[in-house]
């Protein structure tokens, strides 16, 4: 059973090392509540990439190569889950999935 100090929030935000332009990094927010963790860009790519018509498409193209969510907002993450791949390899699939989908969103234009 849990406890109450077993669900506290935290919340992080992770510098992958990438960036969407120069001096424009790509940060994910890492939040944990107990055993959970969830891993996002918060809807950065699209949001730089200024939502340009077709973006659901090409999130949701990049989405089934990457294997990552794309929420109706945007926002591309994933749950960190003990029988996955982890949680570097999840905030690195995140992170590479954000940078090719705001990537991706500038050839729209």
């Amino acid at each position: 059973m849990q406890t109450t100090a077993d669900l506290t929030r935290v919340e992080e935000t992770v510098d992958t090392g990438l960036e969407y332009l120069p001096g424009v990094p790509v940060l994910l927010r890492v939040v944990t509540r107990g055993r959970r963790v969830a891993v996002s860009d918060e809807g950065r790519a699209v949001e730089l990439a200024g939502r340009p018509a077709g973006w659901r498409e090409v999130a949701a193209r990049i989405a089934n190569q990457l294997i990552v969510n794309v929420s109706r907002h945007g926002t591309i993450g994933l749950p960190v889950s003990g029988c996955g791949p982890g949680h570097d390899a999840i905030v690195s699939r995140i992170a590479a999935a954000s940078l090719a989908v705001y990537e991706d969103l500038l050839d729209l234009e």
